[in-house]
């Protein structure tokens, strides 16, 4: 029996586990799909998971932030294969009946590649997803996908262009990215509201940059407030830091930092700590 939807901001997670095949998704459909119509030469091969929820619905990234659920990916099945690992595309901060949440709005890709380990055998490759999909309501849906890629040569399939163009909008680690750099992050107490600062910089100058921290479930970020210096070139962004749990500490914690300005997103693993430059 499918779950029923729940009202959005409400807790949606209780339990997916499967018990059986999976129902097919009711609001959204899901695809597993390929680059490439087989192995080839044996190199890394470029693969996808496409959600595409129904007209002005939404789904969300790996910190679902105040509101939603975070897609889960599950690999039973990765036959020949390297263990896969998916790449999460820049998030949109959306905002609906007063709460935030991180992810995206319509059809949405996640990357991924797989290794063969012999270029003579088949791939194949079995996911199980679990995600909600939102508008006035919350709804999980959970599905199974499978992939089979024959040896022999490959040709380009009709999915290449989408999945190269979600694999640039993973966010390139900091030392890959041309466009900013994160210089330093340091917390600061400003009254009783702790703050987590970044510090940033921009060759070309940022346009409508947003950041995103991520880190342990019991802590959570708001939105930035933005200060701006050297003609839009540097930027420093205050973030509140918001504890779920009043006893959770902050100072020591690894967060992600994820940067994005229109099309391009850089990404760095920091150590929280008070007034000093991070990790």
């Amino acid at each position: 029996m499918r779950p029923a939807p729940l009202l959005y901001g409400a807790v949606l997670y209780a339990s997916l586990a499967c018990t059986g095949a999976y129902a097919e998704p009711a609001y959204s459909r899901i695809d597993l799909i390929a680059a490439s119509t087989a192995l080839g030469d044996g190199q890394p091969l470029l693969l996808g998971i496409r959600i595409e929820p129904r007209p002005g619905w939404k789904t969300y990234w790996r910190a679902a932030g105040e509101s939603g659920l975070p897609p889960v990916f599950t690999f039973p099945t990765y036959e020949n294969a390297g263990k896969p690992e998916i790449r999460w595309p820049a998030p949109r901060r959306l905002i609906a009946q007063g709460q935030e949440s991180y992810g995206y709005e319509g059809l949405v890709i996640f990357p991924f590649y797989v290794q063969p380990l012999n270029a003579a055998r088949q791939v194949r490759v079995e996911v199980r997803v679990e995600y909600a999909v939102c508008m006035d309501i919350c709804v999980p849906e959970q599905a199974e996908r499978n992939l089979l890629l024959p040896p022999g040569p490959a040709r380009a399939t009709s999915e290449k262009s989408a999945l190269q163009a979600a694999l640039s909008r993973v966010p390139a680690p900091e030392g890959e990215a041309a466009f900013a750099r994160i210089r330093n992050a340091f917390l600061e107490l400003e009254g009783a509201q702790l703050n987590l600062r970044v510090d940033a910089s921009s060759i070309h100058g940022f346009g409508r940059p947003d950041m995103f921290a991520d880190g342990p479930v019991n802590l959570n970020f708001g939105r930035p407030q933005i200060l701006y210096g050297e003609n839009n070139h540097q930027a420093a962004f205050n973030l509140p830091v918001i504890r779920l749990d009043p006893g959770q500490s902050v100072v020591g914690q690894i967060v992600t930092l994820t940067l994005v300005d229109g099309e391009f997103a850089v990404e760095k693993q920091v150590k929280l700590a008070e007034r000093t430059r991070t990790e």
